[in-house]
């Protein structure tokens, strides 16, 4: 059941979209919606070289420019990330607006988001006690580690500049 933390990332969150110890974070995936030109609620994962929180109001992410995330953003600015991994499940609800691509990567769209809502979701103990997530979404990146470290580095970097 989910529970409404107010406008701000808590602290879990805050310290998991920080843009540091990028190399435990490999391999699991932030799922994020957006809406499309239909109404219809379009489902994309980033990494976690793609987000970094700026403060607890504001977030800021790469997406491709040419992408429907890219097309859905600029047209209604409505995003939500889903922050699930094991033993933790958050919503952040935002409204998203896209400025000057990151500097070296013209191929990816910049946007700044701000934090309208954020969902804290776990199972209610009366309902469903002892259930709990135990993973979030995970992938292979199909790359040395430190190839992908380093190429998330660049472009949190280029996010921030």
């Amino acid at each position: 059941m989910s529970r409404d933390l107010g406008n701000e990332l808590p602290a879990a969150l805050l310290s998991l979209l920080d843009g540091h110890d990028l190399p435990s974070r490999l391999g699991k995936a932030i799922l994020i919606t957006t809406v499309d030109a239909h109404g219809w609620a379009h489902p994309a994962l980033l990494s976690h070289g793609e987000v970094v929180a700026l403060d607890a109001r504001r977030l800021r992410l790469a997406t491709y420019r040419s992408s429907g995330t890219s097309d859905n953003l600029r047209r209604s600015g409505r995003l939500t990330l889903c922050l699930i991994e094991a033993g933790m499940a958050y919503y952040v609800k935002t409204r998203a607006v896209e400025h000057e691509a990151p500097p070296g990567f013209p191929a990816l769209a910049r946007f700044d988001a701000t934090v309208d809502q954020v969902l804290a979701d776990q199972a209610r103990e009366d309902l469903e006690r002892g259930a709990r997530i135990a993973s979030g979404i995970e992938f292979d990146a199909g790359r040395p580690a430190a190839e992908v470290v380093a190429a998330w580095a660049a472009v949190l970097k280029a996010l921030l500049a």
